[in-house]
Formats: C-alpha cells, sequence, structure tokens
C-alpha cells in the first residue's frame, strides 16, 4: 500500500512540475521545450470565446511552430494555479486555472497589452519521457487588452 502512495505522491509532483515547464518554456518562447511537454501527437485546443474562433493545434511541430509564432510578437507570464489531478496508473486528468498577462510590439507605432484568464482541462499520459501532455483544452473565462498607440 505504500508503494501506491508513493507512485500517486511522485505521479502528482512530476505533473506539477511539468505544468511549470509549460508555463516557463512558453513564457520564455523556447517554442522547442514548449512542444516537448506534450506528447509527440499531443493537442493544445482553445474553446471558442466571444468573436474568437475555436483553435485546434496538433502534433510537436504545429505546436513549436504556433509557441514561436505568438511569442515572436509578444512577451508575456503565466500565473498558474495548482491542478486538481485524477491519477489512473499511467493516464491522469488535470484541471487548473490561469492568468496569463502579456505585451506586444505589433508595429513601430503600436502596442498592445492582454490579460487573460480561464482553465485548462489537461490529459496526461506517462511515457518513456515521464509525464506528457495528451491534450489540453483552454476555456477563457476574460480576455482584456489595450492598445497603445505611439504619435
Amino acid at each position: 500500500m505504500l508503494e501506491v502512495r508513493l507512485a500517486r505522491a511522485e505521479a502528482m509532483l512530476d505533473i506539477i512540475a511539468l505544468e511549470a515547464n509549460y508555463a516557463r518554456a512558453w513564457d520564455y518562447g523556447n517554442h522547442i521545450e514548449w512542444a516537448k511537454v506534450f506528447t509527440a501527437d499531443g493537442v493544445f485546443e482553445m474553446a471558442a470565446v466571444g468573436d474568437r474562433p475555436a483553435l485546434k493545434v496538433e502534433g510537436r511541430d504545429q505546436l513549436s511552430a504556433f509557441c514561436k509564432d505568438f511569442t515572436s510578437n509578444f512577451t508575456g507570464v503565466h500565473v498558474p494555479g495548482l491542478p486538481l489531478l485524477e491519477i489512473d496508473g499511467d493516464e491522469a486528468m488535470g484541471h487548473l486555472h490561469f492568468q496569463f498577462v502579456a505585451v506586444g510590439r505589433l508595429a513601430a507605432n503600436h502596442t498592445m497589452s492582454r490579460t487573460a484568464c480561464g482553465q485548462y482541462d489537461v490529459r496526461y499520459r506517462r511515457t518513456d519521457e515521464g509525464w506528457r501532455m495528451v491534450h489540453r483544452l483552454e476555456k477563457a473565462f476574460s480576455n482584456a487588452r489595450s492598445e497603445f498607440f505611439d504619435f
């Protein structure tokens, strides 16, 4: 019984570290490392909210390109909550809240800041590389932006 509890605790800590790596890699614009937090066929999905359409990015090549594209224009920081985890052997489900604050220079005279709050629903799998994300669904609750124009 102790071994089972220890294995569960280790899995929880490994997944929490994976979540930290997810945020850090994105925030530092490290698109290759960000893609590696997912399985080779992993999926990042954003639910449609307001006038923003749904988005689905699949596979490490597309994930890396998605991160690289966004972080080439914006820099920001994730403020994630701790995940609520359900672990079942080599599979797990997680739910966590987040805030993301970013600023970007869209043109020589156009700067935009953005703040988004929401939740992630995540499916994880233990692989030969360690725990990885199989599917991550982002659902935004709020999104605010401010634009500044030089004159």
